[in-house]
Protein backbone atom coordinates (compact mmCIF):
# COMPACT_ATOMS: atom_id res chain seq x y z
CA UNK A 1 0.00 0.00 0.00
CA UNK A 2 2.98 2.05 0.95
CA UNK A 3 4.59 1.69 -2.30
CA UNK A 4 1.54 2.58 -4.13
CA UNK A 5 0.74 5.67 -2.43
CA UNK A 6 4.85 6.34 -3.68
CA UNK A 7 4.27 5.87 -7.07
CA UNK A 8 0.44 7.72 -7.31
CA UNK A 9 2.26 10.89 -5.77
CA UNK A 10 6.08 10.85 -7.76
CA UNK A 11 3.74 10.97 -10.96
CA UNK A 12 1.99 14.02 -9.34
CA UNK A 13 4.81 15.58 -7.81
CA UNK A 14 8.48 15.65 -6.90
CA UNK A 15 8.76 13.57 -3.89
CA UNK A 16 11.09 13.05 -1.10
CA UNK A 17 10.63 10.31 1.20
CA UNK A 18 11.26 10.57 5.46
CA UNK A 19 11.79 7.34 6.60
CA UNK A 20 12.04 4.96 7.81
CA UNK A 21 10.59 6.64 11.44
CA UNK A 22 11.59 4.26 14.36
CA UNK A 23 13.12 5.91 16.73
CA UNK A 24 14.32 4.16 20.01
CA UNK A 25 11.93 2.99 22.61
CA UNK A 26 11.70 3.02 26.31
CA UNK A 27 11.79 -0.55 26.97
CA UNK A 28 11.04 0.13 30.52
CA UNK A 29 7.28 1.76 29.97
CA UNK A 30 7.05 -1.10 27.81
CA UNK A 31 7.58 -3.66 30.16
CA UNK A 32 5.99 -1.37 32.75
CA UNK A 33 2.51 -1.65 29.87
CA UNK A 34 3.01 -5.32 29.59
CA UNK A 35 2.92 -6.24 32.94
CA UNK A 36 -0.47 -5.04 33.94
CA UNK A 37 -2.19 -6.42 30.87
CA UNK A 38 -0.57 -9.59 31.72
CA UNK A 39 -2.00 -8.82 35.15
CA UNK A 40 -5.44 -8.24 33.93
CA UNK A 41 -4.62 -4.66 34.94
CA UNK A 42 -5.47 -2.14 31.99
CA UNK A 43 -2.18 -0.41 30.93
CA UNK A 44 -0.89 2.63 29.11
CA UNK A 45 -0.66 2.32 25.36
CA UNK A 46 3.49 2.60 25.08
CA UNK A 47 3.73 2.49 21.26
CA UNK A 48 1.94 6.25 21.27
CA UNK A 49 3.15 7.41 24.57
CA UNK A 50 3.73 11.11 25.18
CA UNK A 51 7.11 10.67 25.00
CA UNK A 52 7.23 7.95 21.96
CA UNK A 53 5.31 10.67 20.17
CA UNK A 54 7.53 13.42 20.85
CA UNK A 55 10.36 10.85 19.91
CA UNK A 56 8.47 10.40 16.40
CA UNK A 57 8.17 13.95 15.88
CA UNK A 58 11.95 14.93 16.21
CA UNK A 59 12.92 12.16 14.02
CA UNK A 60 10.28 13.23 11.21
CA UNK A 61 11.19 17.11 11.71
CA UNK A 62 15.28 15.58 11.48
CA UNK A 63 14.82 14.14 8.21
CA UNK A 64 11.73 16.36 6.21
CA UNK A 65 12.43 19.08 3.42
CA UNK A 66 11.32 22.67 5.00
CA UNK A 67 11.23 23.70 0.78
CA UNK A 68 8.02 21.12 0.30
CA UNK A 69 5.05 22.35 -0.45
CA UNK A 70 2.93 19.94 1.11
CA UNK A 71 3.88 16.94 3.28
CA UNK A 72 2.00 13.56 2.84
CA UNK A 73 1.71 11.20 6.11
CA UNK A 74 0.50 7.35 5.73
CA UNK A 75 -0.81 6.96 9.06
CA UNK A 76 -2.65 9.02 11.58
CA UNK A 77 -1.70 8.51 14.91
CA UNK A 78 2.11 7.88 14.95
CA UNK A 79 2.42 11.73 13.50
CA UNK A 80 -0.30 13.55 15.99
CA UNK A 81 2.74 15.61 17.56
CA UNK A 82 4.26 16.65 14.45
CA UNK A 83 3.93 20.61 14.36
CA UNK A 84 2.79 22.16 11.09
CA UNK A 85 4.87 23.62 8.96
CA UNK A 86 2.85 23.86 5.52
CA UNK A 87 -0.51 22.14 4.60
CA UNK A 88 -0.81 18.41 4.99
CA UNK A 89 -2.34 15.58 4.33
CA UNK A 90 -3.06 11.74 5.61
CA UNK A 91 -3.91 8.63 4.94
CA UNK A 92 -4.70 5.28 6.31
CA UNK A 93 -7.38 2.50 7.02
CA UNK A 94 -9.20 4.14 10.38
CA UNK A 95 -8.58 5.76 13.25
CA UNK A 96 -6.99 4.99 16.27
CA UNK A 97 -10.09 4.51 18.14
CA UNK A 98 -11.51 2.13 15.56
CA UNK A 99 -8.41 0.23 15.58
CA UNK A 100 -7.91 -0.25 19.56
CA UNK A 101 -11.86 -1.42 19.24
CA UNK A 102 -11.31 -3.83 16.79
CA UNK A 103 -7.65 -5.48 17.37
CA UNK A 104 -7.72 -5.27 21.42
CA UNK A 105 -9.52 -6.60 23.72
CA UNK A 106 -11.84 -4.31 26.06
CA UNK A 107 -10.36 -2.53 28.72
CA UNK A 108 -6.98 -3.74 27.67
CA UNK A 109 -5.71 -0.48 28.26
CA UNK A 110 -6.53 2.37 30.30
CA UNK A 111 -9.16 4.48 28.87
CA UNK A 112 -7.75 7.59 30.13
CA UNK A 113 -4.71 6.59 28.17
CA UNK A 114 -7.07 5.95 25.32
CA UNK A 115 -8.43 9.35 25.27
CA UNK A 116 -5.40 11.22 25.19
CA UNK A 117 -4.38 9.60 22.13
CA UNK A 118 -7.82 10.22 20.27
CA UNK A 119 -7.69 13.56 21.27
CA UNK A 120 -4.41 14.21 19.81
CA UNK A 121 -5.44 12.43 17.05
CA UNK A 122 -8.41 14.50 16.53
CA UNK A 123 -6.51 17.91 16.95
CA UNK A 124 -3.83 16.92 14.48
CA UNK A 125 -6.48 15.56 11.83
CA UNK A 126 -8.69 18.99 12.69
CA UNK A 127 -4.95 20.26 11.12
CA UNK A 128 -5.07 18.39 7.87
CA UNK A 129 -6.12 19.68 4.64
CA UNK A 130 -7.19 15.97 3.76
CA UNK A 131 -8.20 12.91 5.28
CA UNK A 132 -8.27 9.70 3.38
CA UNK A 133 -9.54 6.66 4.38
CA UNK A 134 -9.63 3.38 2.47
CA UNK A 135 -13.32 2.82 3.10
CA UNK A 136 -16.91 4.97 3.08
CA UNK A 137 -17.33 2.41 6.15
CA UNK A 138 -14.11 3.84 8.17
CA UNK A 139 -14.71 7.62 6.74
CA UNK A 140 -18.27 7.52 8.40
CA UNK A 141 -16.84 6.05 11.76
CA UNK A 142 -14.04 8.27 11.97
CA UNK A 143 -16.25 11.74 11.22
CA UNK A 144 -18.84 10.22 13.60
CA UNK A 145 -15.98 9.67 16.58
CA UNK A 146 -13.87 13.18 15.90
CA UNK A 147 -16.56 15.80 14.68
CA UNK A 148 -14.34 16.24 11.49
CA UNK A 149 -15.27 18.77 8.51
CA UNK A 150 -17.01 16.54 6.28
CA UNK A 151 -15.24 17.93 3.50
CA UNK A 152 -11.99 16.75 4.80
CA UNK A 153 -12.49 13.43 4.78
CA UNK A 154 -11.93 11.19 1.59
CA UNK A 155 -12.41 8.15 0.71
CA UNK A 156 -10.01 6.65 -2.16
CA UNK A 157 -10.86 3.26 -1.20
CA UNK A 158 -8.22 0.28 -1.40
CA UNK A 159 -6.73 -2.04 -4.34
CA UNK A 160 -5.79 -5.86 -4.47
CA UNK A 161 -1.88 -6.05 -4.53
CA UNK A 162 -1.48 -8.55 -6.86
CA UNK A 163 -1.23 -8.97 -11.09
CA UNK A 164 -4.68 -9.78 -12.01
CA UNK A 165 -4.42 -12.42 -14.18
CA UNK A 166 -6.06 -12.47 -17.85
CA UNK A 167 -8.69 -14.65 -17.51
CA UNK A 168 -10.04 -17.00 -14.40
CA UNK A 169 -8.14 -20.03 -14.65
CA UNK A 170 -10.31 -22.43 -11.99
CA UNK A 171 -10.01 -25.77 -13.11
CA UNK A 172 -12.60 -27.20 -10.83
CA UNK A 173 -11.88 -29.02 -7.13
CA UNK A 174 -13.51 -27.68 -3.61
CA UNK A 175 -10.14 -26.64 -1.91
CA UNK A 176 -10.80 -23.81 0.39
CA UNK A 177 -8.46 -20.99 1.47
CA UNK A 178 -7.84 -19.54 5.25
CA UNK A 179 -5.14 -16.44 4.84
CA UNK A 180 -4.56 -14.52 7.88
CA UNK A 181 -1.49 -13.35 9.84
CA UNK A 182 -3.65 -13.87 13.03
CA UNK A 183 -4.86 -17.70 12.80
CA UNK A 184 -7.07 -16.93 16.09
CA UNK A 185 -8.47 -13.25 15.74
CA UNK A 186 -9.51 -14.22 12.09
CA UNK A 187 -11.33 -17.32 13.02
CA UNK A 188 -9.44 -20.15 12.11
CA UNK A 189 -10.28 -22.57 14.83
CA UNK A 190 -14.03 -21.92 13.41
CA UNK A 191 -13.13 -22.85 9.87
CA UNK A 192 -11.06 -25.90 10.58
CA UNK A 193 -14.45 -26.99 12.67
CA UNK A 194 -16.91 -26.21 10.02
CA UNK A 195 -14.88 -28.83 7.35
CA UNK A 196 -16.11 -32.09 9.46
CA UNK A 197 -19.75 -31.06 8.84
CA UNK A 198 -18.32 -30.14 5.24
CA UNK A 199 -16.77 -33.40 4.77
CA UNK A 200 -19.83 -35.10 5.55
CA UNK A 201 -21.36 -34.36 1.97
CA UNK A 202 -18.15 -33.90 0.18
CA UNK A 203 -15.52 -35.72 1.50
CA UNK A 204 -13.02 -35.15 -1.30
CA UNK A 205 -13.05 -31.05 0.21
CA UNK A 206 -9.95 -29.79 1.05
CA UNK A 207 -8.58 -26.73 3.60
CA UNK A 208 -5.82 -24.90 2.49
CA UNK A 209 -4.00 -22.45 5.49
CA UNK A 210 -1.66 -19.82 4.63
CA UNK A 211 0.01 -17.23 7.22
CA UNK A 212 -0.02 -17.89 10.59
CA UNK A 213 0.37 -21.12 11.66
CA UNK A 214 -2.81 -23.15 13.09
CA UNK A 215 -3.08 -25.36 15.82
CA UNK A 216 -1.37 -28.52 15.91
CA UNK A 217 -4.82 -30.62 16.37
CA UNK A 218 -5.92 -28.38 13.69
CA UNK A 219 -3.89 -30.23 11.21
CA UNK A 220 -5.23 -33.78 12.60
CA UNK A 221 -6.50 -34.56 9.10
CA UNK A 222 -4.41 -34.98 5.36
CA UNK A 223 -6.83 -32.93 3.99
CA UNK A 224 -5.74 -29.95 6.19
CA UNK A 225 -2.87 -28.30 4.91
CA UNK A 226 -0.53 -25.61 5.92
CA UNK A 227 1.13 -23.65 3.45
CA UNK A 228 3.36 -21.53 5.59
CA UNK A 229 3.77 -17.81 5.47
CA UNK A 230 4.03 -16.61 1.86
CA UNK A 231 6.13 -13.41 1.09
CA UNK A 232 4.77 -11.43 -1.63
CA UNK A 233 8.56 -9.69 -1.92
CA UNK A 234 10.01 -13.13 -2.83
CA UNK A 235 9.08 -13.79 -6.58
CA UNK A 236 8.53 -17.74 -6.39
CA UNK A 237 6.86 -17.69 -2.33
CA UNK A 238 4.60 -14.79 -4.82
CA UNK A 239 3.97 -17.05 -7.50
CA UNK A 240 2.86 -19.75 -4.98
CA UNK A 241 0.21 -17.38 -3.02
CA UNK A 242 -1.22 -16.83 -6.63
CA UNK A 243 -1.17 -19.91 -7.78
CA UNK A 244 -3.44 -20.87 -4.59
CA UNK A 245 -5.61 -18.23 -5.33
CA UNK A 246 -5.86 -19.22 -8.79
CA UNK A 247 -7.48 -23.09 -8.18
CA UNK A 248 -9.16 -22.91 -4.87
CA UNK A 249 -13.27 -23.21 -4.62
CA UNK A 250 -13.53 -20.29 -1.95
CA UNK A 251 -11.38 -18.37 0.54
CA UNK A 252 -12.66 -18.42 4.10
CA UNK A 253 -12.58 -14.94 6.08
CA UNK A 254 -15.11 -15.15 8.89
CA UNK A 255 -13.22 -12.86 10.35
CA UNK A 256 -13.46 -11.29 13.96
CA UNK A 257 -11.19 -8.24 13.66
CA UNK A 258 -10.28 -5.91 10.06
CA UNK A 259 -10.99 -3.34 8.16
CA UNK A 260 -11.34 -3.59 4.19
CA UNK A 261 -9.69 -6.97 3.65
CA UNK A 262 -7.22 -6.71 1.02
CA UNK A 263 -7.00 -10.60 0.49
CA UNK A 264 -11.00 -10.39 -0.32
CA UNK A 265 -10.15 -8.39 -3.59
CA UNK A 266 -6.80 -10.61 -4.17
CA UNK A 267 -8.93 -13.79 -4.31
CA UNK A 268 -11.62 -12.22 -6.44
CA UNK A 269 -9.23 -11.13 -9.11
CA UNK A 270 -8.89 -14.58 -9.75
CA UNK A 271 -12.65 -15.37 -9.74
CA UNK A 272 -12.61 -16.86 -5.85
CA UNK A 273 -15.40 -15.98 -4.32
CA UNK A 274 -15.30 -15.03 -0.39
CA UNK A 275 -17.65 -16.27 2.72
CA UNK A 276 -16.56 -13.81 4.89
CA UNK A 277 -18.75 -11.05 7.00
CA UNK A 278 -21.75 -8.49 7.14
CA UNK A 279 -19.30 -6.42 9.10
CA UNK A 280 -16.46 -3.46 8.68
CA UNK A 281 -15.92 -2.69 5.19
CA UNK A 282 -16.57 -5.91 3.82
CA UNK A 283 -20.05 -5.50 2.37
CA UNK A 284 -18.45 -2.57 0.59
CA UNK A 285 -15.43 -4.42 -1.23
CA UNK A 286 -18.12 -6.83 -2.35
CA UNK A 287 -20.57 -4.72 -3.47
CA UNK A 288 -22.88 -5.89 -0.87
CA UNK A 289 -22.21 -9.31 -1.39
CA UNK A 290 -21.89 -9.79 -4.93
CA UNK A 291 -18.91 -11.83 -5.15
CA UNK A 292 -19.46 -13.27 -1.30
CA UNK A 293 -21.60 -14.78 0.85
CA UNK A 294 -21.91 -12.47 4.12
CA UNK A 295 -22.48 -13.86 7.66
CA UNK A 296 -23.80 -12.25 10.41
CA UNK A 297 -21.44 -11.78 13.39
CA UNK A 298 -20.71 -13.94 15.26
CA UNK A 299 -20.28 -16.21 13.27
CA UNK A 300 -20.05 -20.56 14.16
CA UNK A 301 -18.70 -23.49 12.91
CA UNK A 302 -22.45 -24.39 11.72
CA UNK A 303 -23.28 -21.15 10.11
CA UNK A 304 -20.22 -21.25 8.07
CA UNK A 305 -20.64 -25.11 7.29
CA UNK A 306 -23.95 -24.47 5.78
CA UNK A 307 -22.95 -21.44 3.82
CA UNK A 308 -20.51 -24.01 2.26
CA UNK A 309 -22.40 -26.60 1.54
CA UNK A 310 -24.80 -24.65 0.00
CA UNK A 311 -22.29 -23.01 -2.71
CA UNK A 312 -21.14 -26.48 -3.21
CA UNK A 313 -24.63 -27.16 -4.09
CA UNK A 314 -25.92 -24.21 -5.97
CA UNK A 315 -23.21 -24.65 -9.17
CA UNK A 316 -25.10 -22.15 -11.23
CA UNK A 317 -24.81 -19.62 -8.38
CA UNK A 318 -21.54 -20.49 -7.86
CA UNK A 319 -20.72 -19.51 -11.47
CA UNK A 320 -22.65 -16.76 -11.61
CA UNK A 321 -20.06 -15.64 -8.29
CA UNK A 322 -16.74 -15.95 -9.85
CA UNK A 323 -17.82 -14.29 -12.87
CA UNK A 324 -18.89 -11.32 -10.96
CA UNK A 325 -16.30 -11.55 -8.37
CA UNK A 326 -13.84 -10.33 -11.82
CA UNK A 327 -16.58 -7.74 -12.81
CA UNK A 328 -16.65 -6.23 -9.75
CA UNK A 329 -12.74 -6.00 -8.73
CA UNK A 330 -11.10 -5.56 -11.54
CA UNK A 331 -12.79 -2.26 -12.88
CA UNK A 332 -12.62 -1.06 -8.86
CA UNK A 333 -9.59 -2.06 -7.31
CA UNK A 334 -7.00 -2.44 -9.38
CA UNK A 335 -3.69 -0.95 -8.78
CA UNK A 336 -3.92 1.98 -11.32
CA UNK A 337 -7.50 2.79 -10.38
CA UNK A 338 -6.69 3.23 -6.80
CA UNK A 339 -3.64 5.49 -7.60
CA UNK A 340 -6.44 7.69 -9.76
CA UNK A 341 -8.34 7.80 -6.57
CA UNK A 342 -5.70 9.02 -4.59
CA UNK A 343 -4.40 11.47 -6.57
CA UNK A 344 -7.48 12.75 -7.32
CA UNK A 345 -8.07 13.38 -3.36
CA UNK A 346 -5.14 15.30 -3.00
CA UNK A 347 -5.18 17.27 -5.70
CA UNK A 348 -9.06 18.91 -4.44
CA UNK A 349 -7.63 18.87 -0.95
CA UNK A 350 -4.96 21.11 -2.08
CA UNK A 351 -7.16 23.33 -4.44
CA UNK A 352 -9.33 23.86 -1.91
CA UNK A 353 -6.82 25.28 0.57
CA UNK A 354 -5.44 27.59 -1.96
CA UNK A 355 -8.89 28.70 -2.14
CA UNK A 356 -9.65 29.66 1.18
Amino acid sequence: MNAAAYEALSEAAEVHYVGPVNPPKNHLEWLASKVKRSAGIPGEFFAFSDKQLGRIALEVDRQRRSDADFDFFHGFTPWSRCEKQRPYLAWSDCCFRDYVDIYHAPGAFQESDLSRICSAETAWMQGAEGILLSSEWARRRTQSYYGLVDRSLHNVSIFGAVEIPRTDEYLGGHDFLFISTDYRLKNGPICRTAMNEVWQKYPNARLKIIGAPPRAEDLSDQRVSYCGYLNKSDPKQFAAFCDHLSKAFALLHPTGADTTAMVVIEAAFYGCPSITVDDFALPEVTDNGAYACLLRRPVSANSLALVMIDLLDDVVRYRRMRTKARQVTIERFSRRAFKKRLQSAVLTSLRMQRCR
